[in-house]
Order: C-alpha cells, then sequence, then structure tokens
C-alpha cells in the first residue's frame, strides 16, 4: 500500500513538473504553414488573444464565428481547439492550440494575399500580318495599372487586362482568377484601321525671333498605325514657302515644329501663312493607301515677344517694379529665386551680413489675350528667428500692349500677406495694393518703366491702416534675343503718422539668360536698401522656365 501511494505522488510529482516546464507545447502547435511573422506564445493573463495582419479577418473556432480580430477571448475554457482566420481578397489560416487556465495564449499571423497566375500570350488573329511586317508589341494594363511583363500573379478574382498596341486595335477583356491556379491566356489582337485624331496647334500666331521654343509653334497630331506624311507651309499668294517630310511613324503621338523660316533658314515676314499636314498609310497587304490630313492658318508676328521677368513678389515686372508687358495667351513662367547676404524687411533689423537666406517659387500665366495672373510664396528663414513666410498673388489687365505699341499701360491688383512684417526682401507688400504701370519703348532694345501704387497695409500687415500707403517705383530694362537686364528702385511714402525721413528705399539690379534651344531662364540679382537708418546689400540667383 505503501509503494502505491508512493508512486502514484512521483507520477503526479512528473506530471506537475513537465506542465510547468512547458504548459504550451509550441512544436505541438500546428499551422497551416509558417510565414515571417508568425508568433504563438504564452503571456499572463486568461483565454486565447488573436491577431492578424492586416486585421478584420473572421475567426472561427471549432468551426463557430467568435469575431473579426483582433479578438480577445477571456472566457474560453481550457482546452485544444481547431482556430481558422478568413479574409477576403487573402488566404485563409488555420491553427490548432492549446489553452490552459492560469495563462493566456496570444496568436499573431500573418495573412497572405490570395493570388493565382496568368500568362498572357499576345498574337495576331488569324489572317493578320506577321512581325515583319507589323511588329506586335504591346502596352499591357491590369485594371488600370501598367504591367511590363506577360506571367503575372494577381489578386483572386475579376480582373480587366487592356493591350495597346501600335498598328493594332485597342484589346479588352475580363477573367477571373482563381486562388493558386495558372492559366495561359491567348490574346488575338486585330490590324487597326489607319486614323488621324487629335489635331492641334501650340501657338496660332507667334514671333520667330523669340528664343527657343518660344519662337516656333508645334503641330500635334495622332495616328493609329504606320505611315508618313508631309508639312507644307504656303503664304498669302499660295506659294510653298517651306515643305518636310514626316515619318515614317511609328507610334501614336506626332509632333511637327515649325520654326517660322523657309527651307533655307531665313525668317518670313509678318502675315498669314497656311499649313497643310498630309499624312498616308503604309498597308501592310496590297490595299491601297488611306490618305488624311488637317490644315491651319498661322501668323507671324514679329511685335510677339516674349521675355521672362521676375515674378517673385507676386507681380510680373522688374525685381521692384511691375511693367505692363504680358505673356502671350496659354503661355506661362516659373521661377525659383535664392537671396544671400543682408536682404531688406520691413523691421529694419540688421543682426550681420548673413543673417538669413530667403527664397522664393512663383508663376505667371496667361489665360486670355489681355491678362495675365501670378503668384508666389516668400520663405525667409532667419539664423536667429523664427522662420517667416509671405504669399501673394496678382492680376494684370493690359489696356495697352507695349509689344504692339511704343508705350505700354496696365492696370492690375494684388493681395498678399508678409508674416510680422509689411514687406518681404522681393518685394511682396503685405496687403491690397492696386498699381498702375507705365512703360515707354526707347528704341529697339531699351524701356523706361514707371508705377505708382496705393497699398493698403499696417506695420505688421494686418490690420490695415486708414489711408494707403504710396509706393513708386521704376527702372529701366534692356531686353535682347537671349539675355534680358534691368535696374528697379521702390520707394515708400507712410501718411499715417508712421513715416520716418528720407523714406525706405529699395533698388536692384537684374540679368536674365535664356539661350535656346532650351527654355530655361537663369538669373543673377543683387540690390540695395535703406529704412529707419539701417542699410544693406544682397544678391542672388534664380533658375525658372518659359514656354
Amino acid at each position: 500500500m505503501g509503494r502505491y501511494l508512493i508512486s502514484r505522488v512521483l507520477f503526479l510529482l512528473m506530471l506537475a513538473v513537465l506542465f510547468f516546464f512547458n504548459p504550451i507545447d509550441l512544436s505541438a502547435q500546428e499551422l497551416d504553414r509558417s510565414l515571417p511573422g508568425d508568433k504563438i506564445e504564452e503571456i499572463a493573463g486568461r483565454g486565447l488573444i488573436v491577431r492578424s495582419n492586416p486585421g478584420g479577418a473572421k475567426v472561427f473556432i471549432d468551426g463557430i464565428e467568435r469575431g473579426q480580430t483582433p479578438l480577445r477571448l477571456e472566457s474560453i475554457r481550457p482546452g485544444r481547439y481547431i482556430v481558422r482566420l478568413e479574409k477576403e481578397g487573402y488566404s485563409d489560416r488555420w491553427f490548432r492550440v492549446s489553452v490552459r487556465s492560469g495563462s493566456a495564449v496570444e496568436v499573431s499571423l500573418e495573412l497572405k494575399e490570395a493570388v493565382g497566375m496568368i500568362l498572357l500570350k499576345m498574337q495576331g488573329a488569324p489572317g493578320s500580318p506577321g512581325p515583319d511586317k507589323l511588329p506586335l508589341s504591346g502596352r499591357i494594363s491590369i485594371d488600370g495599372k501598367s504591367s511590363f511583363d506577360t506571367a503575372l500573379e494577381l489578386p483572386v478574382g475579376f480582373r480587366t487586362i487592356q493591350i495597346k498596341a501600335f498598328g493594332w486595335e485597342d484589346f479588352s477583356t475580363t477573367v477571373f482568377i482563381e486562388e493558386d491556379t495558372y492559366r495561359e491566356l491567348e490574346l488575338n489582337m486585330t490590324p487597326a484601321a489607319f486614323r488621324l485624331s487629335g489635331a492641334s496647334i501650340s501657338r496660332l500666331r507667334f514671333n520667330p525671333a523669340n528664343a527657343g521654343s518660344l519662337g516656333t509653334t508645334a503641330f500635334n497630331f495622332e495616328v493609329s498605325s504606320p505611315g508618313r506624311g508631309t508639312l507644307t507651309v504656303k503664304d498669302e499668294d499660295w506659294n510653298t514657302v517651306f515643305a518636310l517630310s514626316l515619318g515614317p511613324f511609328e507610334t501614336w503621338s506626332q509632333t511637327v515644329i515649325w520654326d517660322g523660316r523657309t527651307d533655307r533658314g531665313e525668317i518670313l515676314g509678318d502675315g498669314s501663312y497656311t499649313a497643310i499636314v498630309e499624312v498616308k498609310s503604309i498597308p501592310w497587304d496590297d490595299s491601297n493607301p488611306v490618305d488624311d490630313g488637317f490644315v491651319f492658318q498661322v501668323f507671324i508676328d514679329s511685335a510677339r515677344s516674349i521675355h521672362p521677368l521676375s515674378i517673385s513678389s507676386g507681380k510680373s515686372g522688374l525685381l521692384y517694379a511691375p511693367l505692363p508687358a504680358l505673356l502671350p495667351t496659354n503661355s506661362f513662367q516659373i521661377e525659383g529665386s535664392l537671396m544671400a547676404g543682408s536682404p531688406p524687411e520691413s523691421d529694419g533689423q540688421s543682426e550681420g551680413v548673413w543673417e538669413s537666406l530667403p527664397f522664393a517659387a512663383a508663376f505667371r500665366f496667361s489665360p486670355l489675350e489681355q491678362l495675365e495672373v501670378s503668384a508666389a510664396l516668400n520663405v525667409m528663414p532667419r539664423f536667429k528667428e523664427e522662420t517667416r513666410l509671405g504669399i501673394g498673388g496678382s492680376a494684370k489687365w493690359a489696356f495697352i500692349n507695349p509689344g504692339e505699341k511704343p508705350f505700354g499701360a496696365a492696370a492690375g491688383l494684388s493681395f498678399s500677406w508678409v508674416e510680422k512684417s509689411s514687406q518681404s526682401p522681393f518685394g511682396m507688400g503685405s496687403g491690397i495694393e492696386l498699381f498702375f504701370p507705365f512703360m515707354i519703348n526707347a528704341g529697339k532694345y531699351f524701356s523706361f518703366v514707371l508705377c505708382p501704387a496705393a497699398l493698403w497695409t499696417g506695420e505688421e500687415g494686418f490690420p490695415l491702416e486708414p489711408a494707403p500707403r504710396l509706393l513708386v517705383s521704376g527702372g529701366v530694362i534692356a531686353q535682347m534675343t537671349y539675355f534680358s537686364a534691368g535696374l528697379s528702385i521702390r520707394q515708400e511714402y507712410n501718411f499715417n503718422g508712421g513715416q520716418s525721413w528720407p523714406p525706405s528705399i529699395i533698388a536692384g539690379g537684374e540679368v536674365k539668360i535664356f539661350p535656346p534651344p532650351s527654355s530655361f531662364v537663369f538669373s543673377l540679382l543683387g540690390g540695395i536698401w535703406s529704412r529707419d537708418n539701417s542699410f544693406g546689400g544682397f544678391g542672388g540667383l534664380g533658375i525658372g522656365m518659359i514656354h
């Protein structure tokens, strides 16, 4: 009897020891498969905790749905269970787990997207030409996303496959992708009929003397299959002044550029010209070629000069004086500028030669014949203080175009805000400004500008002062074919009791270079300023683009 009791006690002790050192035998847990990120561990607490990546998976325990991940079941009884995770678009995961009293089991599983394999085989439909006559190289997109491979692993479900190949009709089909399957899909392409579409012109009126692409016009169109063509330009007497062979066409989009010159490179005179584009298909069989084409009336106008201007203040012109000049309709300019030294700010505080490195990003655009809009962002990082910002924009209406007459005039309205200041280093004045730039052309290259303006502002920009400040700016500009240079000066008068004498003044100089054939503009700028018995000097660089 004693020996029996002793053996029973030893057996129970052995079970206790085994259970204590291995309460959850991880090697005994059964997963359908192991993925990186899977984890099963015992933690303090009670019950079963199930997580998944991504979350939101349905949790079935012994076939009964108990909720969605992340799921915590504290009331589950100790025992051994089969757990399955199910989420749309992902493969099911399952495992067996033992839950015991006095601890909790936390299970974290990675969910793998459910996919199937498909192999696309592009080929011509019966009766189509071989690759020696009409190559077949298509652009593949799956549900609108481009693919560069024909062997694809795709998510389970319905997928739309589209093929676009030059010289072939567009192909589209919808297939159902099954999980863990491999399928070959034959795509029978049909040769495309020759078509011309999307004819447009970049500039109906242009000046060949402008720099680079600004002195050209472009004819754009699309063709559906291989072909050739010609561009012929005729003057008002219907004489051919320019001819160019086009093709062979090897892709859809075609662009033909004309620089307003004859075949010998001579600039044509002002007037109306007829541009004729004629295209013809290259048949892959014995059929007759298909002819098509379009005609545009284009105008050469030597008064339509395009020059880049400074726009970092939110108004286009010289650095500190707006100009009445406008861009041609649908043209635009973007610009970025960086200053160094001791740039001017309206607080008049100068803390050293390299106290700030302000920079600006700006653009201008002409949506209508006599209208131009501009906008700019000024950022003024200071080494000993917090960064200041400025943002503004303007609209300018030119009622006398300086490019067509010996003088020009415009009216403009701008709205700007400069943080903790009434003026930024780039000449942006915080507040509402009404300005009237006037310009007189002195010869072929030089022009003088004067611009009075009224500015409703305050020492901190806002609130507005009861009376506007008077701004007077002016300058001189020289505009050549590939570069321009200018000097400008701006003076401010405050009639609200805060005027110091002499009044604040700022002057700047700039040089812009726009070498052909690119559309880039490179700028050098510099200047001096004086305000409240403080003064400083600065310089800077800029880069932009005009089109």
